[in-house]
């Protein structure tokens, strides 16, 4: 077996670490704009950062960039070694700056960036610097499609070696079918990425928030991160417009991007026949219609316009794990706190900037079940499990049942792992959930109203884990602690 090409891992990390970089100057040109004295900090992190991938690009200069001489070991260790790197250099701004002085809270708040979380360690969110606020939604921004992706759509350096990065960047039942226009799809959807982001954008702002917050908000609303520039989240603006609009990019942000790239370029209603989207649309309208009769009937809130327009907002940032708030759902009751882990788990669509497990995954889950009760009747029959009319091999549900019992086992037994390190019985299951959905807020203390300052190191280094293992999609990141995916 061939040897492992290392200076590809290098020159890939390089690369991303460059373009990171330059990303990092947007936030400065926005200091620059509001003279904060954070400034000076993200121009020293961007050269530092920059030099840094220079380096390691300058190292794996010879590397061979032949698709045969790449195999998954490669790219599997790319992408996560990217993801770390990224966060890690994303903590400089925040480090150098003194506005986040601990490292593992800086650490933790750039994880929670890059893999659009959302969760955070600051108490008083108001006074951090505006371009720190800009670097904080950018990050999701960046992180919500997958830089990765950005770089297969837009620098051909990364060749035939795309369809692999694919894979390893967002594993899902849709990537046979893309893999033959892998480039093409890639850059159509992060068009629309980029299209959503500037239609969102003037739409948020043409209400009560200045232009700043509008960018902010509509970077973390279309990524489906849900980092405001408010202690209270959506809340603090009191408006009803401004809330629709965003639920209106959230929902777009848990949709696939190339079904809004077919829709708005064909003007075809032909996507609604897309058996997940139909899914998506009917869980995010019962979980409405339930939850708003629930708080109507109960007293809990008054007013058919305000409880429609809370219960929508708080299950589509849910579904979409984009943990924005208007409300803290845990005071309506432990019923909801249910309701709302169900909803993160499965959460948006395939090649979507969504977390959890995906929808297509429980389409697929929910047929493969009804099956077995139709093979107990007619033993002899053929079934096949279909989706779109199309057939789901065999190998990809077995993929599917080994992904979702690998999610959920993990997301269990981190929650008894959290339960050691002070967090009670209900806040160590949210935390667990959230963090690998990549929702945001959790129960108890960790929910809509509080912040992960009190959580102990230990915890916050191990949920940036698990924050990196749900983007990723388990696979890409559990593979590496293998051996035998290591064996030449």
């Amino acid at each position: 077996m061939r040897r492992f090409n290392y200076r590809f891992v290098l020159n890939s990390i390089g690369l991303l670490l460059m373009m990171e970089a330059l990303f990092m100057l947007f936030s400065a040109f926005v200091g620059e704009y509001y003279n904060d004295n954070a400034v000076t900090s993200i121009y020293t992190s961007s050269a530092i950062t920059f030099l840094t991938g220079a380096m390691l690009a300058f190292l794996g200069r010879k590397r061979n960039r032949k698709g045969g001489n790449i195999s998954k070991r490669e790219v599997y260790l790319t992408v996560t070694m990217a993801w770390l790197m990224l966060a890690l250099f994303g903590t400089l701004p925040f480090l150098l700056s003194g506005a986040i002085p601990s490292f593992t809270n800086a650490f933790f708040e750039s994880m929670c960036g890059f893999t659009t979380t959302g969760s955070s360690t600051l108490l008083n969110i108001e006074a951090f610097p505006k371009s720190l606020h800009f670097w904080r939604s950018f990050t999701q921004w960046i992180g919500g499609f997958g830089i990765i992706i950005f770089v297969m759509s837009f620098m051909p350096v990364f060749g035939g070696n795309s369809g692999q990065f694919f894979d390893a960047e967002a594993t899902g039942i849709a990537e046979d079918q893309m893999r033959p226009r892998i480039n093409e799809i890639t850059k159509n959807m992060a068009l629309t990425y980029l299209a959503l982001t500037i239609v969102g954008f003037f739409f948020i702002w043409a209400g009560p928030m200045d232009a700043f917050d509008a960018a902010c908000h509509t970077m973390s609303a279309i990524s489906t991160g849900g980092f405001s520039t408010k202690q209270a989240s959506i809340a603090f603006f009191n408006s009803p417009y401004t809330e629709y609009v965003i639920t209106v990019l959230m929902f777009f942000g848990g949709t696939n991007f190339m079904l809004i790239y077919t829709f708005f370029t064909r003007l075809s209603f032909s996507v609604l026949k897309e058996e997940e989207f139909r899914w998506y649309i009917t869980i995010i309208a019962l979980f409405t219609i339930g939850i708003t009769v629930l708080l109507l009937f109960t007293g809990e809130m008054s007013g058919i316009e305000h409880t429609v327009r809370t219960a929508l907002f708080q299950v589509v940032a849910a579904v979409t794990t984009t943990g924005f708030a208007t409300v803290d759902y845990q005071m309506w009751g432990h019923i909801y706190w249910l309701m709302f882990l169900a909803m993160i788990l499965f959460c948006g669509c395939e090649g979507s900037t969504s977390g959890g497990m995906k929808i297509s995954r429980l389409v697929v889950l929910s047929k493969n079940s009804l099956l077995v009760f139709k093979k107990q009747v007619h033993p002899d029959a053929l079934y096949r499990v279909k989706i779109n009319g199309r057939v789901i091999s065999s190998s990809t549900s077995t993929k599917i049942l080994a992904f979702v019992f690998l999610y959920l086992s993990l997301a269990a037994l981190s929650a008894v792992i959290l339960s050691f390190t002070g967090m009670t019985f209900d806040e160590s299951i949210g935390v667990s959930i959230s963090s690998i959905s990549s929702y945001g807020f959790g129960l108890g203390s960790y929910g809509p109203s509080g912040t992960f300052e009190s959580a102990t190191p230990f915890a916050k280094y191990y949920l940036t884990f698990l924050m990196l293992v749900g983007r990723l999609e388990v696979f890409t990141v559990l593979s590496l602690f293998v051996p035998g995916f290591w064996r030449r």
